[in-house]
């Protein structure tokens, strides 16, 4: 199992790469103002997709290899059409307030965003499909097609077609999405045609019922992160969403960290029956995620604005204060993804909901004192106070639930002796 992990990590660490390359293109051809556009383009596309996961995200892993896989396809197609012919619905409600419409849907990408909405899920049910197969190796091929072509197709329009906005972005999308997708459909095939596989009937709400908490959760925590863009558009501009969104991807990116640690933690606690040590190993990855991604954002925050400006242009100079008032919470991010890891991996999701829906409520009050006052720096301050608020609540239940006493989280030599002890075989 030891490469399948490096495998993904390995994915991981070369999707973030050709996202720097893309972030670098488009902040020196296309400009803030184009960029913002598609920040707030991707921004509506991923809540469309959230929406449609929970028929089609992680039900759908869990149940492809325990029932009928074209029962599940059937009930995951079907929702996805409901779910996009009732986003079509509210488009067309909103163009009745066109001062609210423009805000969330960017002129003239209205019918792009339903599209590729709808491709880009046809793609994550096939991804979500070989995943529950344990098809990790044509998983992963999957995944490095659809950010290797959207680099290559991104460049190709910006300096060969000489798209100079957000449409380079845009039909980079189409291409990274629907060549994946009719891929995927060539590789699951096989699948349909199996006489020996499962038969059972899946029903609509035994795969809402596996992966709501979780789902609704992804939705809250997403509103927390991304909500600042609509706010910063109406009060200062899509330029300002431009270099928000750039300072976002920079200091956001860094979640790799955490998010790669998580991968032993889930693995561990998935398979032990000892809750003592499941707890003991999370405060260990979480003293190490969090150090390391603290580490990390240091050697961000320490280089000169200077640099940032001949990087990326000095258009996106601000992209400094963006990471800085990220920090707090790009920290808080890491705590978070070990804290859900273990509630996930545990059986107790619904505080993974809670704490979503805390930030949450930290977040719409915030964003209103913040934004107007301060701009890109009080959208920053925003964002790390609702992932602060959403951490802080999941701390007080681990610690009620595991009875952890605060000098636990301080790191000893102890944690670096358990750390020797996982053995990456039993993954």
């Amino acid at each position: 199992m030891l490469h399948k992990i490096l495998s993904t990590t390995g994915t991981r660490l070369l999707n973030a790469f050709s996202g720097i390359v893309i972030l670098w293109i488009a902040t020196n051809e296309l400009g803030k103002a184009a960029w913002g556009t598609a920040g707030i383009i991707l921004l509506d596309i991923t809540l469309i997709l959230l929406v449609i996961e929970l028929m089609a995200g992680s039900g759908l892993v869990y149940f492809s290899s325990r029932y009928s896989l074209k029962s599940l396809i059937k009930i995951s197609y079907s929702w996805m059409l409901l779910v996009i012919a009732f986003t079509t619905l509210i488009f067309g409600l909103l163009s009745f307030f066109p001062e609210i419409y423009q805000l969330v849907i960017p002129q003239g990408y209205g019918l792009h965003i339903l599209a590729l909405s709808l491709i880009n899920a046809l793609h994550g049910i096939n991804m979500n499909v070989l995943l529950g197969k344990k098809k990790i190796t044509a998983f992963n091929s999957l995944f490095v097609l659809q950010f290797g072509l959207q680099l290559l197709s991104f460049t190709g329009f910006v300096y060969l077609m000489q798209l100079k906005d957000e449409r380079a972005f845009i039909y980079a999308l189409y291409v990274a999405y629907a060549v994946p997708a009719m891929t995927g459909w060539l590789i699951l095939a096989p699948f349909f045609k199996e006489r020996n596989g499962p038969n059972a009937i899946a029903t609509p709400r035994i795969i809402l019922n596996y992966g709501s908490m979780t789902q609704l959760s992804s939705i809250a925590h997403m509103i927390n992160k991304r909500l600042s863009y609509y706010f910063l558009k109406s009060l200062s501009g899509i330029g300002s969403v431009g270099i928000y969104n750039s300072g976002v991807q920079l200091s956001e990116g860094l979640r790799l960290i955490g998010q790669s640690i998580s991968l032993v933690q889930f693995s561990e606690i998935s398979n032990s029956k000892d809750d003592q040590a499941s707890a003991r190993l999370s405060i260990v990855l979480l003293k190490f995620a969090v150090g390391l991604t603290a580490l990390a954002l240091l050697v961000l925050i320490a280089i000169p604005q200077v640099v940032f400006e001949w990087v990326f242009s000095k258009e996106f100079g601000e992209i400094k204060i963006v990471i800085i008032s990220l920090a707090p919470g790009v920290i808080a991010l890491a705590a978070n993804t070990i804290f859900s890891h273990y509630f996930s991996g545990t059986g107790q999701p619904r505080y993974n909901l809670i704490a979503s829906l805390s930030g949450l409520a930290v977040t719409v009050p915030a964003l209103i004192l913040l934004i107007p006052a301060y701009g890109l720096i009080g959208a920053g301050l925003s964002a790390s106070l609702a992932y602060a608020a959403a951490v802080i609540y999941q701390l007080v239940v681990f610690k009620r639930i595991t009875q952890t006493a605060f000098k636990s989280f301080l790191i000893t030599k102890e944690d670096l002796m358990l750390l020797r002890k996982i053995r990456f075989r039993k993954m």
